[in-house]
């Protein structure tokens, strides 16, 4: 199953597209963030479909007007989020629209921050580890270290496709500890390894 951005979006669908988004397209492949690369991890759709599952059980909470008790329920079981942020802006775009704020705009709202909470702490730990490496590989000191992250952030603006694959990758490997699937979290960690690698190939 895929999506593409020009496609309308119906309501049932819009949870599907925006954990997809700019990562899966179906067939077990994750891509990076370009689209110009992707890794096949098997079961990965499975596992995606599983965490979709989790992730809008509690739907009918937000269709019935507490979106703060979905966001309560995702806290909880699935990751933590600022709740009161997501809900302060959620509040903004219903006093701003009022009835014509649909349920598509209504689940891309929560569903879209909870999500890019998840994407921006699994890779935010991956780029420090990342770091790390690049700090031990070249017996480098600590005062450098501003420096190399500094380079990655350079890397990451002009969308570097092995910067893309780990954005990506640590947000598989956050689905398989999840649900949880092992052989993809095992998978997940030596295909990070790889980029960890040929980020250092580049940087040299």
């Amino acid at each position: 199953m895929s999506f593409k951005p020009t496609v309308k979006i119906e309501p049932d669908d819009v949870v599907r597209y925006l954990l997809y988004q700019q990562f899966y397209y179906g067939e077990d492949r994750i891509y990076g963030r370009t689209k110009d690369r992707f890794e096949y991890i098997e079961g990965a759709g499975r596992a995606i479909d599983d965490f979709y599952s989790l992730i809008t059980q509690p739907i009918n909470l937000i269709d019935k007007g507490h979106p703060d008790q979905y966001l309560e329920f995702f806290n909880e079981n699935v990751h933590k989020i600022p709740i009161k942020d997501i809900m302060d802006k959620y509040r903004d775009y219903k006093d701003n629209l009022g009835s014509n704020m649909n349920r598509v705009m209504k689940l891309t709202v929560i569903f879209g921050d909870c999500l890019t909470e998840i994407h921006k702490e699994c890779f935010e730990v991956k780029i420090i580890q990342l770091i790390e490496l690049i700090m031990e590989k070249r017996s480098l000191e600590s005062e450098q270290k501003a420096e190399i992250k500094k380079k990655i952030e350079s890397l990451y603006g002009k969308s570097n496709p092995y910067i893309g694959m780990i954005y990506s990758l640590s947000f598989m490997e956050f689905i398989g500890k999840k649900i949880p699937y092992q052989n993809i979290v095992v998978k997940c960690e030596d295909l990070l390894k790889k980029y960890f690698d040929l980020i250092l190939d580049v940087l040299e």
